[in-house]
């Protein structure tokens, strides 16, 4: 290893010293290219985080339909529930304007006979947060409806109350 050490120590001090001028010559022959300046770009600005909350809405729906017994001893049938609904949350702030509930409801009827079925209406609603726009849900529950059918025709009515929920951002 002092061996090894010693040869090359020897041969550093036994190459030829390079005059000023001879490196001035070289450089000229072979110019280094010039470091470009890059440019870094601004990092934009964080936006900032909007904060808010999700609160529970709801509202109370009442559905009326009527339909026609099939046949003269009844069987099965198709009547569309219909009414409106408003829904809010519990402060009154978040309000959605009136939504028009539809909904289809397959049943079996007999003449004379109590009709009970319940349902599931699903409202898409538009909702808004003190005056302007919070966005929207889909509202959904269940709806009890009944009816009495007598000679042919037969009306269905029930009422209840369809819920969800909505992230509402906070007013800046």
């Amino acid at each position: 290893m002092k061996r090894s050490l010693f040869f090359l120590i020897a041969a550093l001090c036994a190459a030829p010293a390079v005059s000023a001028a001879e490196l001035s010559f070289a450089e000229q022959l072979s110019p280094a290219p010039a470091a470009q300046e890059v440019k870094v770009p601004e990092a934009p600005a964080p936006s900032k985080a909007r904060t808010g909350r999700y609160v529970q809405v709801s509202g109370y729906v009442n559905l009326n339909g009527n339909g026609w017994m099939p046949g003269k001893d009844g069987g099965f049938t198709t009547v569309t529930l219909t009414g409106w609904v408003t829904f809010r949350d519990s402060t009154g702030q978040v309000a959605s304007d009136n939504a028009y509930v539809s909904v289809p409801v397959s049943l079996w009827v007999r003449p004379n006979q109590y009709v009970f079925q319940s349902v599931f209406p699903n409202v898409y609603a538009q909702f808004t947060y003190q005056g302007k726009p919070a966005g929207s849900a889909s509202m959904t529950g269940s709806v009890s409806v009944s009816g009495w059918p007598s000679s042919g025709f037969f009306s269905l009515s029930g009422s209840g109350y369809l819920n969800g929920s909505l992230f509402v951002a906070d007013m800046e």
